[in-house]
């Protein structure tokens, strides 16, 4: 390595969790592709590059990337996989588009040919089949040896490594140098940390209620930070935005004062419960598990997920998240802006409806996607040594 600026290639980057991440390690993103545009307003707004290109990476060419060869020594990113089954190659939903994507990552790699491949996706992602029965990732795996790269993958907990949530994902190293011996683990060890609670995240931003603000408003901090997570995520921001609660109804704030002060969603009395759709007279016996869950400021916090908003609800404040807290949790400093909608109906419900304006990732989708900024700094600093390591 010479002492010239690495430069990497962020792929689906969605708000940009990754390249923040090895933004502050003083890697260049030379280029960031996003298809959704909300994703990529918020990408655009906040980072250090301007080189975000809203577009669908399968209509980019191959000579467009063939503009980047010798010039990134990184390409990163993580496709999307939602269409491939965990169970059975006959569960898999033919003609989903994100069944092919992880390729089009892998012709990215063939087109560039960066020194380091690094690849983040879901837990279940080393369990996806392809038609032909094997395994998706043992595809990745051949694939980039014969492009001349040994890897090594793992699925990693993130809140090992300082992050305040039990999040696990797949992240697989891919070297273009078949001479370097490489283990993830081996490599992550140097970067065990204890992970503050939930209510160390949190405990500093303001209290809000629902209807308290308008969309879009921001506020001051009402306290000092409490310890050196809240000082670190603040990150010299002296308001508070993306903090505004879901407006919920003054019979759904009732119930959350009820769980919070009881517990247990089963003695919900009748005037609490949910009704039946399209029957206000009759209560609904619909159970959903994972809905409104009473979260603990003493602990790690849960797994946030692109649908997070009706999840979780405030360890002592009755109402859901906010798009801050989450952000919090997900180790976005204060200063990082999330745009576009904070938050939509289903994307079903929206095609069903015809509501096209708004079939993009909202802020909590945006949020849920990510990849802790984090996690991806350790990730930056193990590709960084790498990179030293090569011949």
């Amino acid at each position: 390595m010479t002492d010239r600026i690495i430069k990497a290639i962020d792929l689906f980057a969605g708000a940009g969790g990754l390249s923040f991440g090895f933004e502050t390690k003083g890697i260049e993103v030379a280029l960031a592709i996003e298809k959704d545009s909300w994703a990529a307003e918020t990408y655009k707004k906040n980072h250090k590059n301007k080189n975000c290109i809203e577009a669908d990476i399968t209509k980019l060419t191959d000579s467009f990337f063939g503009e980047y060869q010798g010039k990134a020594d990184i390409v990163m990113g993580g496709p999307p996989c939602q269409g491939f089954s965990i169970a059975a190659s006959n569960r898999r939903k033919e003609g989903d588009e994100r069944n092919f994507l992880y390729r089009e990552f892998l012709r990215v790699v063939s087109v560039v040919k960066p020194r380091v491949v690094l690849l983040e996706n879901v837990k279940e992602f080393g369990k996806y089949y392809l038609p032909d029965g094997r395994l998706l990732v043992d595809d990745v795996v051949t694939t980039l040896d014969s492009y001349g790269y040994r890897c090594s993958y793992s699925v990693i907990d993130v809140k090992d490594y300082g992050i305040p949530q039990d999040r696990r994902r797949f992240f697989l190293i891919g070297v273009k140098d078949k001479t370097q011996e490489i283990d993830i683990m081996t490599m992550l060890k140097a970067y065990n940390s204890k992970a503050c609670n939930l209510g160390e995240a949190i405990s500093d931003l303001p209290v809000v209620m629902p209807y308290q603000f308008k969309e879009g408003d921001v506020m001051p901090y009402t306290q000092e930070p409490q310890n050196g997570f809240q000082h670190l995520m603040r990150d010299g921001a002296v308001i508070v935005s993306n903090h505004i609660p879901m407006q919920h109804t003054p019979k759904t704030v009732e119930k959350f004062r009820f769980l919070l002060n009881n517990g247990n969603k089963d003695e919900l009395p009748d005037n609490l419960r949910s009704v039946v759709r399209g029957d206000t007279t009759r209560i609904s016996n619909s159970k959903f598990s994972q809905n409104h869950r009473v979260m603990d400021a003493y602990k790690i916090a849960p797994t946030i997920t692109a649908s997070f908003y009706s999840s979780f609800i405030h360890p002592n404040q009755p109402r859901n998240l906010t798009v801050r807290e989450a952000a919090r949790i997900q180790t976005f400093p204060d200063t990082f802006i999330f745009y576009g909608k904070r938050t939509t109906l289903s994307k079903k419900l929206l095609s069903r409806k015809g509501i096209v304006e708004d079939l993009h990732l909202d802020q909590f989708n945006q949020v849920g996607n990510a990849v802790p900024p984090m996690m991806a700094s350790i990730m930056a600093d193990i590709c960084i040594k790498l990179l030293e390591g090569m011949k």
